[in-house]
């Protein structure tokens, strides 16, 4: 029997009213699973800290600073404890603040820059992706940015995380233009050492994890964070969160295109507190 003219474009307005409705939910992705990564930036001049970060349970991933003493060692260390380590390169702050070891700064000739930053690169075993370490002048300035990116593409196997020391970084931007696989920080969980702060910046972290599926945290390694990680990283587990290398967390966050949400808990770009001073 021939169809009616009619009934096509009925059933055409019918569907549409369904999903407008919201019935037809699996049409958009859903993370079946949730998903955390915590760096902790400003490894390798304590021992001690680094071998305490090590030994943290779960998949934590590392950044260490390059040309410090215990580099090789804390990279080594983490390698054994089955966490990923990532070069935290020193890049120049608004602030001027001390320079570390081995800092790629404004005044670079392009042939200074990328002769420092292969150096970098070289003085940390292991490393899986690269995140900046302060930067608030150096990741707004797209020449240099563009620098970096251009020698990182030149390494398949490297991802880039932009710790956004300033709203105005352009870094996560470029990467995505050098189809660098990145991610930006989502939160830093110690702007200050408090137990307060790290209390209600974990509970942001994980609340944040429930809204989209995924979040990325960078800490400190210091005493009074590593004993709130020591006794409360159980949480995310017992939530139903897994705990994954960054490396595996910018793949789900590719595969997950979140849609927008009025109730998501927003990313804290802004960064106050002792932490933060010089970023």
């Amino acid at each position: 029997m021939p169809e009616k003219p009619g009934l096509k474009h009925a059933i055409a307005r019918l569907m549409a009213g369904i999903v407008c409705s919201g019935l037809v939910l699996m049409a958009t992705p859903v993370l079946a699973q949730k998903y955390a990564s915590i760096i902790i930036d400003d490894l390798g001049n304590s021992l001690e800290h680094g071998y305490d970060i090590a030994a943290l349970p779960g998949a934590l991933t590392l950044a260490i600073l390059p040309l410090t003493a215990y580099a090789h060692d804390i990279a080594r260390t983490g390698v054994r404890h089955n966490k990923e380590i990532m070069l935290h390169l020193p890049m120049q702050s608004v602030a001027h603040s001390k320079a570390s070891p081995g800092t790629l700064d404004l005044h670079m000739t392009r042939q200074a820059f990328i002769s420092q930053l292969r150096q970098n690169l070289a003085a940390v075993p292991h490393i899986r992706g690269v995140n900046n370490h302060m930067g608030s002048l150096l990741t707004r300035h797209p020449g240099l940015m563009d620098w970096l990116m251009q020698e990182l593409k030149q390494h398949r196997s490297l991802y880039f995380v932009d710790s956004k020391t300033t709203p105005k970084s352009i870094a996560g931007r470029l990467a995505s233009e050098h189809r660098i696989p990145n991610l930006s920080r989502d939160f830093f969980l110690d702007p200050d050492y408090s137990e307060a702060t790290l209390r209600r910046q974990f509970d942001r972290f994980i609340a944040r994890i429930n809204s989209r599926g995924y979040a990325l945290a960078i800490a400190h390694p210091h005493p009074k964070t590593i004993k709130f990680l020591q006794q409360n990283l159980h949480e995310l587990g017992d939530q139903q969160i897994r705990l994954v290398p960054v490396s595996q967390l910018i793949k789900i966050a590719a595969r997950a295109q979140p849609q927008a949400d009025p109730n998501e808990v927003k990313t804290d770009v802004t960064c106050t507190g002792t932490t933060c001073t010089g970023l």
